[in-house]
């Protein structure tokens, strides 16, 4: 089934509302990468900023755990998993040597409500443990199950585990047939834990449309193409409040407090929940208004986002279409030219000329360009390591020459104040640079399979090259995105050493 494609007007939105929601984002400081909204089933309004596409797989972070309750959903089905089962019984062989009374009473239901009895997550998330069950087992059940939320990716994770054992498939194994395929969904894939599990908690990567037609599904209450796939009756109660989350340190946020699901938020406004992953991943159901929107960004201002649709999108939707408006062709120009926000391409062109062809040499061992630019939601290293940097720049074209012990390959800079995007073994990435000073180049890099990139100042002096690297999202690091240190180079000897060197030496 292909999406029917129509003007906001003709299912009751005005253009005007879309426009002033884009606004408004903007005004709050939210780096959007694409969204589509939905009314009636129909896609009235979608758009991506370049260099994100709606085509590439995009990381979900936790909307990934609004797939793995509807797994939960199919097994209960089909008679495969009962929500009353105790862990215990699933895990013998990975229970504590004395397990405790909470810990005896907790089911996969408590799972699923994050309500399992635990105080605190274990670390990591169990990513770089390889008996990370048995640890999580281990975990101390301070509260009675279903008592006490505590928002657990590691207990989303073992939900995945739980139909691993019982089905002998993967999650997305198990999905394939029964969502992935009758959805018409692209060929998603998950990353795995280091027993093989599917991180279930935070782990899909999904387009667009994907995140489309899968909360298209959950609004239908499990119907798809007039097959009931799963009865309604799992969503309406895997979408209402399951347990009380009030105070559960989300900083007040009112959208963080309405009570949790089996894997979906409650919000704000009567009738809307929503499926929700780390930077702003969002898939809204508004159930009164028969209206679905997506959202793929990068932003620590997560409820704001939800608030500019409280206010800009909801009211604005009537029951009845509306007559034809010419906002509309501004609400289409718009949405046809939206782009991250462009810097100036300042241009240096001695600078350039003198760097055309220069190679530098890393001073220590570097891992491979891509791990370096990174990205939360990256999740796996790529191997290799760096051998050189290079230099390619002639009138508009601008290129990084990259040298590794296992790849060599050019990445496309734009300098003329728009992204250019290279495709580097399946990846899309984008880059965009400028001169900040006579003797520093600005190039910013983006995996757009992830949220983040890195913004990589170029310091050059006589032979020396000194690369420093921010990410391009206030606050990122650890689990989602690896620091990145000062990185050091010298200009390799060469026909261009001698132009390059005395040009950074005046």
């Amino acid at each position: 089934m292909e999406f029917e494609r129509v003007t906001p007007e003709s299912v009751g939105i005005p253009s005007q509302a879309v426009l002033s929601w884009l606004d408004e984002l903007y005004r709050y400081g939210v780096e959007m990468h694409g969204f589509m909204l939905l009314r009636h089933g129909k896609v009235c309004a979608e758009g991506s900023w370049h260099p994100y596409r709606p085509n590439v797989p995009h990381s979900m972070f936790s909307f990934s755990k609004s797939l793995t309750s509807t797994a939960i959903g199919f097994a209960v089905q089909e008679g495969m998993l009962s929500l009353d089962e105790r862990l215990v019984d699933i895990f013998p062989e990975k229970l504590p040597a004395a397990p405790s009374e909470n810990l005896q009473k907790a089911t996969v239901r408590h799972l699923l409500m994050m309500g399992c009895g635990h105080d605190s997550e274990i670390p990591d998330l169990g990513r770089g443990d390889a008996d990370w069950i048995a640890s999580f087992l281990g975990h101390p059940f301070v509260h009675a199950p279903g008592t006490h939320f505590l928002y657990n990716t590691a207990g989303t994770n073992l939900l995945s585990a739980i139909l691993t054992r019982k089905t002998g498939q993967t999650l997305t194994q198990f999905l394939t047939p029964r969502l992935i395929q009758p959805l018409g969904l692209s060929d998603i894939r998950c990353h795995a834990l280091p027993d093989g599990t599917e991180m279930g908690g935070a782990g899909y990567a999904l387009t667009l449309e994907d995140m489309a037609r899968f909360t298209q599904f959950v609004a239908n209450k499990g119907c798809w193409e007039g097959k009931q796939l799963l009865p309604a009756a799992w969503f309406e109660e895997a979408t209402r409040k399951q347990i009380e989350n009030r105070g559960a340190g989300w900083n007040g946020d009112s959208d963080w407090e309405q009570g949790y699901g089996y894997q979906f938020w409650r919000c704000a406004p009567e009738g809307v929940f929503r499926g929700d992953g780390a930077f702003g991943q969002y898939g809204i159901v508004c159930t009164r208004q028969d209206a679905v929107l997506v959202i793929q960004s990068a932003t620590p201002r997560l409820q704001a986002v939800l608030t500019a649709t409280w206010e800009k999108l909801l009211p604005a939707m009537e029951e009845c279409a509306l007559p034809p408006d010419p906002m509309v062709h501004f609400l289409r120009h718009r949405l046809e030219h939206l782009e991250l926000t462009p810097v100036l391409g300042m241009r240096n062109p001695w600078a350039e000329q003198s760097l055309n062809g220069a190679v530098y040499l890393p001073d220590q061992p570097l891992p491979a360009m891509t791990d370096i630019i990174g990205g939360a939601g990256k999740f796996t290293s790529d191997g290799g390591n760096l051998l050189s940097l290079g230099f390619r720049f002639a009138d508009d074209d601008a290129a990084l020459v990259i040298k590794q012990d296992n790849a060599a390959y050019e990445i496309a800079i734009g300098m003329t104040g728009h992204y250019l995007i290279t495709t580097v073994n399946d990846v899309p990435f984008g880059a965009i640079g400028r001169w900040r000073a006579k003797d520093k180049l600005e190039i910013e890099l983006r995996n757009t399979r992830t949220v983040s990139g890195k913004r990589f100042v170029f310091h050059f002096a006589k032979t020396a090259l000194t690369l420093t690297a921010d990410s391009t999202y206030p606050d990122v690091g650890g689990l989602c995105d690896p620091l990145t240190p000062e990185m050091h180079f010298t200009l390799e000897e060469g026909e261009v050493h001698t132009k390059t060197r005395m040009y950074w030496e005046n």
